[in-house]
């Protein structure tokens, strides 16, 4: 058998394979796999589940969402988790499970304790406890979840520690048990028999007093909280306290400092870092000490996560844990001679013995540890350098670091970078303080704070804190008033927790340019900044800017990102502060001049990049290399474009949604190119320039013409027109209609849309503006076929083709094949379409148009179809759908379906063409699109002549007839007619009309 997943337990429930944490899903997946492994190789009903998991009362998805957590974990757990008779059962050979390696050790230490070699039962039971992590199913406990099934566990953790204790006590180590005897009675108060061994390892050591004082708070805490005398073992010790004992020979006690800050009560989230810290850290000694180094911006939980995990490493470093914070950030930096002072008055040095020579006292330091294991934690270090005399030098030791900047200096140390909360380990953390109930009943309004908190767990922890000391406040109340940006940096700060101040500490470091750069920063409407648009802000040369900028990110203020690193990004909650920064230290005038920088800079490099895409360089790496910058950059140039119109740059607006045109049209990104086209057509109304104001509403008509929203398109296009003809533009009015054309023709007006492709022809051919005409000849094509004028249809395709080739448009020549291959398959040349297709198919691929390959997907399925070849076509279909699906575009869906269905129905699977046709037409009908909807009533009754249902195949031939009739679609006319006299041959009377 192979390596094989270890589940853990005993502790929060994680899992790792061959070394490496393996994310285990949501919490209730996680109870799932608990529940299971509980119940080795024995079948746990559905019912049983469902009671584990909704202890109160199972939603009425409870089904589902169970069915959905066992698809998950048998990803985990291949062929391991199987379901019958009602019931799942988990073969126990598919995983390892701590608790069972735990028993393992338990059963090897008794037998050993048992055969009297106490040295190597000692070692067995300690061996055993490096198992847990902390109570057992810690994160689901906490949850209301499993809390029987951890009680059991925990109950077994607490025997065994009961019987390492007495084994130690039996090897006469009395002093050195005493620290951990202290803590076990503090942890767990009424556990007599912890009690009862502090009285006798106090008594041994020599230390009467406390062991009588030891005994009286036994009984008082005994009588006090369960009302009882204490037990007989605990009472057989009374009569030996009644005189000292003579204190057996023991050794020399060695100081356990325990000096950990408490542990947070309501730590959240970050469960695979700690599961990975504690498997580093708390492996048995190697050859060398073990470093884990944590950084992140201010706020991000470094000191939180860093007690946390070295609380979870106490078991692990029974000599003790150490721990400094180092103000790395503040204006009093500690010095490493003073800490070290510190540590080895820890260690048991009295202030005569400390040397005074610092580098005595690093060797001190590194001698004392040399044969312990202590875990040392150094909160908040400025660098390496204060960093590496406090690290110890014995293997059995470890420490964790944590720092603002990424310390890289730090040889063999495991790195991590600490990022902002999830949305949903963000709003358990606000749910911590104000409360369970009240997130819960305003789930919406607590995203909100998350976000608005930029998921930063000391703003979170703050808001928390705020609202727990407003209860009469709603959540909704509070998103408003984070949402002023010009506030939220007030609202978060309650007592000694003030968001601001943290990121003080990091602004107050740097040096004056970075502060500038800081600031400028923060004058754009975009979190996430590419270099070369942060070196037109800051007006330095792109090297220069890279320096400056480095220092912020060593300082923790920007966040390298992008796959090659080139992009700088700023947290929400630093921009808003950065931007208080800005507006007192630079003069307005220069924050107007490097906004006109930027601008300056993302219009020359939009425009740059939409000339690459068209023409010949549009096919070739040129126009590759300016897609992949369009997608990279298209979130922020919405941003910039955004910014700039509320600033009142009318012609950078334009430009830049001009610029774009192509690339969202390619990429369908409908809602983008709404937004920033209707934005620039205000812009060049308000700026009075109707030239501009009527290209962009031509292409606000195009958007809305692909999307099949042919109304709204006539109107765009109309609205062109109309300007076009005021300020006398012949290339405008020629542009506007084939606009108009297209708008015809998607209303099913074939007559109407060749007028319109007409009359604008000869006005692109006077303006020798061949795009235009490029244009128009394939609109002309198309309403020819759809007139079933195919010999027209076919000679204007080639010309369009012809057109578009002479201009090096690859994009263009791709479409008008596409449109040449669907008149091939209209004139029964099936090979001829579909080479064509497969061709464009290509093409399209190679440009990264999407929706051009849905498109030559769908008349190739069309052509397969037609050649009888029904499997091939559902094939197609299949991917057609997926491929608008990934656009978007629930049209195109719907094209792909009734397609689906023609294949479905000639493979003779009748009830499947049913859905799929059926699916369709309601698409199609609420879509107001009369055309697909007279096809796919077409298809539909072809599909009931094959059920046999001639009467129904009548139905839907009438509405369609009457739809072809009105478009003038004498093709697809002819088509319904020669069907509707097979559903009168098949029926009781001869077809209508």
């Amino acid at each position: 058998m192979g390596v094989r997943i270890l589940v853990r337990i005993l502790g929060p429930v994680e899992a790792e394979l061959a070394g490496e944490p393996v994310a285990l899903g949501p919490p209730k997946q996680r109870a799932v796999l608990a529940v299971l492994v509980l119940r080795p190789g024995r079948p746990t009903a559905v019912a049983d589940l469902v009671d584990a998991l909704w202890p109160a009362a199972p939603p009425r998805s409870a089904l589902k969402n169970l069915q959905l957590y066992v698809h998950q974990l048998r990803k985990l757990l291949p062929g391991g988790l199987t379901f019958g008779n009602g019931a799942y059962r988990l073969d126990p050979g598919a995983y390892r499970l701590d608790a069972d390696e735990f028993d393992a050790r338990v059963t090897a230490a008794r037998r050993l304790a048992a055969g009297g070699d106490l040295a190597a039962a000692r070692d067995a039971y300690h061996d055993a406890l490096l198992w847990w992590r902390g109570p057992a199913l810690a994160d689901l406990v906490g949850r209301g979840l499993l809390c029987g099934e951890a009680a059991a566990l925990d109950q077994g953790r607490l025997r065994a520690i009961g019987e390492s204790v007495e084994t130690a006590l039996r090897l006469g180590g009395h002093e050195d048990l005493l620290p951990r005897l202290t803590r076990l009675v503090a942890d767990h108060p009424l556990h007599e028999r912890f009690r009862e061994q502090q009285v006798r390892a106090l008594q041994a050591a020599g230390r009467h007093a406390e062991a009588v004082a030891a005994y009286r708070d036994a009984e008082r805490v005994l009588a006090d909280d369960l009302g009882v005398p204490p037990g007989p073992a605990l009472r057989a010790l009374a009569p030996g306290l009644r005189r000292p004992a003579v204190a057996a020979p023991a050794r020399v006690s060695r100081p356990v400092p325990a000096e950990l800050p408490a542990d947070i009560p309501d730590f959240t989230g970050r469960h695979e870092q700690v599961a990975d810290a504690v498997a580093f850290l708390g492996r048995p000694p190697a050859a060398a000490m073990r470093i884990w180094a944590l950084s992140g911006t201010a706020g991000v939980g470094k000191s939180c996560l860093a007690v946390h995990v070295a609380h979870r490493l106490r078991p692990h470093f029974p000599d003790g844990q150490l721990h400094v914070s180092l103000h790395g950030q503040g204006a009093h930096r500690v010095d490493p001679a003073d800490v070290l002072a510190r540590f080895l008055r820890a260690l048991g040095m009295t202030d005569q013995q400390l040397p005074v020579e610092f580098d005595e006292r690093v060797r001190c330091y590194r001698s004392r540890l040399a044969d312990r294991r202590v875990l040392v934690v150094l909160d908040d270090a400025t660098d390496e350098q204060q960093v590496r005399p406090l690290l110890p030098g014995g293997p059995g030791c470890a420490a964790v670091v944590t720092s603002r900047m990424p310390l890289a200096g730090l040889a063999g140390a495991r790195a991590l970078h600490l990022d902002v909360l999830d949305r949903e380990q963000a709003v358990e953390l606000l749910a911590a303080a104000a409360g369970p109930a009240r997130v819960a009943a305003e789930p919406a309004a607590a995203g909100a704070i998350v976000e608005l908190c930029g998921r930063l767990p000391l703003a979170v922890r703050v808001a928390s804190a705020r609202l727990a000391t407003r209860g009469h406040w709603s959540l909704n109340r509070f998103a408003d008033r984070l949402a002023d940006g010009r506030r939220r940096l007030d609202e978060l700060r309650v007592g000694d927790l003030d968001v601001r101040a943290s990121f003080q500490l990091s602004y107050d470091s740097l040096e004056p340019a970075a502060r500038r750069a800081f600031h400028l920063l923060a004058l754009l409407d975009q979190p996430t900044v590419p270099g070369w648009l942060a070196a037109a802000l800051l007006d330095a040369d792109p090297a220069a800017a890279e320096d400056t900028l480095d220092h912020l990110v060593d300082a923790q203020l920007l966040q390298l990102t992008g796959a090659d690193q080139d992009r700088y990004h700023t947290h929400d909650l630093l921009r808003v502060y950065a931007a208080e920064q800005a507006a007192v230290a630079e003069p307005a005038g220069d924050r107007a001049a490097a906004l006109d920088r930027a601008f300056a800079a993302w219009v020359a490099a939009a425009e740059r990049a939409a000339a690459a895409l068209t023409g010949a360089a549009g096919a070739g790496r040129f126009g590759a290399e300016s897609r992949r910058w369009f997608a990279r950059e298209q979130t922020d140039i919405v941003a910039a474009l955004g910014q700039a119109h509320r600033t009142g740059r009318w012609e950078v607006t334009w430009r830049l949604a001009r610029a774009s045109t192509m690339f969202l049209a390619e990429r369908s990104q409908w809602s983008a190119w709404q937004a920033t086209h209707e934005l620039a057509q205000d812009a060049a109304h308000r700026a009075g320039n109707a030239d501009v104001a009527a290209d962009l509403a031509e292409r606000l008509g195009d958007l809305y013409r692909d999307r099949g929203r042919f109304d709204r398109a006539e109107t765009y296009f109309r609205r062109s027109l109309e300007l076009a003809e005021t300020i006398g533009s012949p290339v405008r009015r020629a542009y506007a209609l084939r606009g108009l054309g297209d708008a015809r023709w998607g209303h099913g007006d074939a007559e109407g849309a060749v007028g319109r492709y007409v009359e604008a022809l000869p006005l692109f051919e006077a303006a020798g503006e061949h795009q235009g005409s490029a244009h128009a000849l394939r609109g002309l094509s198309v309403a020819y076929r759809g007139l079933g004028r195919l010999d027209e249809a076919l000679d204007v395709a080639r010309r369009s083709v012809g057109a578009f080739r002479a201009l090096g448009d690859r994009s263009g020549e791709t479409y008008a094949r596409r449109t040449l291959g669907s008149i091939h398959l209209d004139l029964g040349h099936l090979d001829e379409a579909e080479e064509c297709l497969l061709h464009c198919h290509a093409d399209f691929e190679r440009l990264g148009d999407r929706l051009g390959m849905a498109a030559a997907l769908l008349g190739l399925g069309m052509t397969q179809v037609e050649q009888g070849r029904h499997d091939e076509a559902r094939e197609t279909y299949h991917r057609c759908r997926e491929t608008f699906a990934e656009v978007a575009d629930p049209l195109g869906e719907a094209y792909a379906r009734r397609g689906l269905g023609d294949a479905l129905t000639g493979s003779g699977r009748l009830d499947e063409a049913q859905a799929e046709l059926a699916a369709a037409l309601a698409v199609f009908v609420a879509h107001a699109d009369l055309r697909w909807e007279a096809y796919a009533r077409t298809s539909l009754a072809a599909l009931c002549l094959a059920r046999g249902e001639p009467a129904t195949a009548r139905e839907h031939l009438d509405r369609a007839l009457a739809i072809f009739d009105r478009m003038g679609a004498r093709l697809w006319s002819a088509r319904a007619r020669r069907l509707l006299a097979r559903a009168g041959a098949d029926g009781d009377g001869p077809p209508p009309g």
